[in-house]
């Protein structure tokens, strides 16, 4: 018997023109979705690049939750609750210090006043002291000053203290 190759191996050349087209259009196929397969792949693999890195930092806890806004509000009106009394009494405190600076600034005028008096009324006969400012005059006038000086911050003080508290309530009520 002579070497013939068997029938389901060798080519038919009866085989009709639509199975060759057939098996083209299939070949084709196959091939685009060997390369469309190769490009989801490439960039499955550039998503994924950091996903070590980020696996790390998650189990390292080293990330952070977001708070709700709802959870930011009653913080910052928990916080507003603790430091409104506070500002109230630290306010009660500087209007206190305003008026013990006040009557001193008045004790002071008067004690100057009358120093000025006791010496224009000693001094008659020295007409040049009585023309010019006197010592005491002088040094009352110094304190005095440096009194309303601070008599002036603490009012400023005070006055950015109530708006801070305003503030608080004006968010508290929100």
């Amino acid at each position: 018997m002579a070497h013939v190759p068997r029938q389901s191996v060798a080519f038919n050349p009866n085989a009709s023109a639509q199975q060759l087209q057939a098996i083209h259009a299939s070949i084709s196929g196959v091939q685009e979705a060997c390369s469309t397969l190769a490009e989801t792949n490439a960039v499955l693999a550039y998503h994924t690049d950091n996903l070590d890195r980020l696996s790390t930092v998650m189990a390292n806890h080293r990330h952070f939750d977001l708070a709700s806004e709802r959870d930011v509000r009653q913080a910052r009106d928990r916080v507003a609750a603790e430091v409104a009394p506070l500002l109230r009494e630290l306010i009660v405190r500087a209007e206190e210090a305003l008026t013990n600076d006040e009557r001193h600034a008045r004790t002071l005028r008067n004690k100057a006043t009358q120093g000025l008096a006791e010496l224009e009324g000693g001094t008659e006969h020295r007409s040049d002291m009585i023309s010019s400012p006197s010592v005491a005059s002088l040094v009352s006038g110094a304190e005095l000053e440096e009194q309303e000086k601070k008599l002036e911050k603490l009012r400023l003080q005070r006055e950015r203290l109530m708006a801070q508290v305003a503030e608080l309530e004006e968010k508290r009520a929100m």
